[in-house]
Formats: structure tokens, C-alpha cells, sequence
């Protein structure tokens, strides 16, 4: 069709059909119909003339009448033309499971990428011989995009020091992913995490660890919200039951991993230890549910055991508390036990700071945020040295 005769019909220009009968008609008259059965079986559908033929569903098409604006006539045609071939300009918008394409007459950005972009798979394409030496003078984008793009910052860019020195100490990022089973591909494609020794996570909305979240090279160790929590006390009884939660670390193949049995302590937490470097790395998550007060009550039992078990700690993690709005009381509490926490900038995209990184007796430290386009927040990379004498 070369008309909109209607739109809510989906009887627009560039609908694709075939003629399967013309209404009998005299001598010097156009046919009353022509019967056209549509690529797309959804147009035509409250068409006032309909018929069935060979079985097929066709719409029957008046002519179109016009008023010639230079004269006192009028013109009446069908809005049709064959199709054996189309313009570009004529196919936006269709999409096609079949099509030949010609490349070689194109002349103008854009073109190639819009007949390419009609068909629904790679099966259905085929593109007729083009010379290899004229092939990116017709595939090519507006150049005033081109330079567009050369002036926008990369929001995913590989964080060198992540790997440069992962090496050389010791490489940890830190993510609430929100959805690991939904954001594993992500995660997988994010070259900021693919050098890091260790991945710890939060919000994993995991019931158990299964195949299903596997990652190249790395070992995923996991604890459920619903193991979290005793279910002999209602408050903590109601916090295990709340859907989502969960938190885990992919640990490298060549990285070492101690884990601590933490059950009974009523924190989403996971807990491991780095033996050559004697450090104990913590992982939580607390949700906004769950009363600061009796959080860190917790945290306290959690703290006061792993002062006893190495000097040197990272407690790392999504505490839901604003530190850019003041919210200050987990902060202060962590300060209290000698720990720094060292995240500055904002780690969502409302530009909250609910993302920390708490460390003791760790020496050279870099933490930076790493942007991400798959969650509410952004990751956290932690590059360090543990001082030897630790």
C-alpha cells in the first residue's frame, strides 16, 4: 500500500500483501475490490468488505478518490503497487521473516542499517554480491553521530588499576546486583569485575547455588535470606521470610577462600578469610527493614569475634543509610571498633552513599566507584596491600 486509508486498522502505507482476486467489473469502470491477503494477518481486521479465499483472509480495497486541487475533477485509484522489489524509504517500519537486499545502489548514512534491520533473523537475510572495496561507502552512519560519540565519556571503561595491581595485593569488587539469575550475562560482559579475586554481592535474590549462576573461572559461595535469620524469634522470623535478600562471592579459581560459619548471628552476611594475608573479608546486606538498633547489636557479637581472629578486616556491603544525608549512626558505630569507612561519593542512581567499605589495619587502599547499567547501583572496586607485619 501507498496510502493511509486506516490507521487504527493497520491499513497504512508500506503494509505488504497479496492479490488473490479482483471483483468482475465493465468495460471503462474500476472493480468494486481488490482482495488482497496481508503479510500481516492483523490488518484489515474490522474491514467493512472481507473475504475468504483459498482458505486465506483477504480484505477487500475500494478505490481511493481524490480531488485534482487544479481542476474540477476527480481521480480515483487503488493506493497499490507491485512489490517484487522496494525502495529502503519505502520499507521502514516492516518487518519481513525474508529478503533479498541490493547494497549497491545506496547513496545516503542510514540506508544499508534500515533494509539490513527488516528481516527477523540471520536465515532470512541474504544480500546480493556487493565489491569488497565500495562495501563501507555504503554502510556507513551520520557523521555528525560519529562525533558525537567521540565526545561522550565511556560509562563502562576498564578500570586499569583493577588490572594493573590486582597482583600485586589483593582485588575485590563489591556489587548489590539486585537479581543475579536476571544480571549473571551483565555481570559476565563487565570487564571491571573480570580481573578482581573476589566478587561479593548482595541482594543475589537467591533461594540456594546452583548451575544456573555460574561464572568462567570463579566459585560461587552463597547464603540465603531464609538461612539468615533464626525462625524461633517473630522479629527475625519476619525479616527471613521477606522475599529477595541473599548475599554471595565468586571467588577466582587461583584465589584463596577460607569460609566462616556465621549461622546464628541474624545477619545477612557472608565471611571469608585470605589466609597468606591473614584478612577477613565480610560481606551484608541490611535491609531497610531491619531496626539499626538491633542490626548493630549484631554486628557488635559479629565484630567482637573477628577482632579475635585477625587484626585486619574489611566489612563491606549495602547498609541502607545515607551517609551524604547524614545518616551517620552505622558509620559512627563501625568508628567506634577502629574501622574507616572510605567510600565519598555516591553509589546509587538517586545519589545516595548506602554502599560502604569499612577497613582495619589495612594499609594502601584504592576504592573507586564503577558505574553500571543493569542495577540501582553502582559497583565498589577495592584494590589493597595488607601491611606484612599483620
Amino acid at each position: 500500500m501507498i496510502k493511509n486509508e486506516a490507521v487504527s486498522d493497520g491499513l497504512v502505507n508500506g503494509v505488504m500483501g497479496t492479490v488473490l482476486s479482483i471483483s468482475e467489473f465493465s468495460k471503462g469502470a474500476l472493480p468494486n475490490n481488490i482482495y488482497i491477503h496481508f503479510d500481516n494477518d492483523r490488518v484489515g481486521k474490522n474491514a467493512k468488505v472481507q473475504k475468504i479465499i483459498n482458505g486465506k483472509r483477504c480484505v477487500g480495497l475500494e478505490p481511493s478518490t481524490e480531488n485534482i486541487p487544479f481542476s474540477n475533477g476527480t481521480r480515483k485509484q487503488y493506493p497499490l503497487q507491485l512489490a517484487w522489489a522496494c525502495t529502503v524509504h519505502k520499507v521502514q517500519g516492516l518487518t519481513v521473516p525474508q529478503a533479498v537486499v541490493c547494497l549497491n545502489k545506496c547513496f545516503a548514512y542510514g540506508q544499508a542499517y534500515v533494509a539490513l534491520s527488516r528481516v527477523t533473523s540471520k536465515n532470512g537475510l541474504t544480500i546480493l554480491p556487493i565489491d569488497d572495496k565500495t562495501l563501507n561507502k555504503k554502510i556507513y552512519s551520520d557523521p555528525d553521530i560519529m562525533e558525537g560519540m567521540k565526545s561522550m565519556d565511556n560509562f563502562l571503561s576498564q578500570n586499569d588499576t583493577i588490572v594493573s595491581n590486582h597482583k600485586a595485593g589483593l582485588s575485590i569488587v563489591y556489587h548489590n546486583i539486585q537479581g543475579l539469575k536476571a544480571h549473571q550475562n551483565d555481570l559476565k560482559a563487565n570487564s571491571d569485575f573480570q580481573n578482581a579475586n573476589y566478587i561479593c554481592l548482595t541482594e543475589t535474590w537467591l533461594e540456594s547455588c546452583s548451575d544456573d549462576v555460574h561464572l568462567p573461572n570463579y566459585k560461587l559461595h552463597h547464603l540465603p535470606r531464609s538461612a539468615a535469620f533464626a525462625s524461633n524469634n517473630p522479629l527475625y522470623a519476619s525479616l527471613q521470610e521477606m522475599s529477595h535478600g541473599g548475599v554471595g562471592v565468586y571467588v577466582k579459581s587461583d584465589s584463596e577462600y577460607e569460609e566462616f560459619d556465621i549461622s546464628q548471628k541474624n545477619l545477612e552476611c557472608i565471611i571469608f578469610k585470605v589466609p597468606k594475608m591473614n584478612v577477613l573479608i565480610a560481606t551484608i546486606y541490611r535491609t531497610q527493614k531491619y531496626q539499626i538498633e538491633l542490626f548493630l547489636r549484631n554486628v557488635c557479637a559479629l565484630l567482637s569475634e573477628l577482632t579475635q581472629l585477625s587484626s585486619s578486616i574489611i566489612v563491606l556491603g549495602d547498609f541502607n543509610q545515607d551517609i551524604i544525608k547524614g545518616g551517620r549512626s552505622i558509620q559512627d558505630f563501625m568508628a567506634s571498633f577502629g574501622f574507616e569507612q572510605l567510600v565519598q561519593e555516591a553509589t546509587t542512581e538517586g545519589g545516595t552513599l548506602i554502599d560502604h567499605v569499612y577497613i582495619k589495619s589495612c594499609v594502601k587502599v584504592q576504592v573507586s566507584v564503577i558505574p553500571t547499567y543493569y542495577s540501582y547501583h553502582d559497583a565498589i572496586s577495592v584494590i589493597l596491600e595488607i601491611n606484612p607485619t599483620t
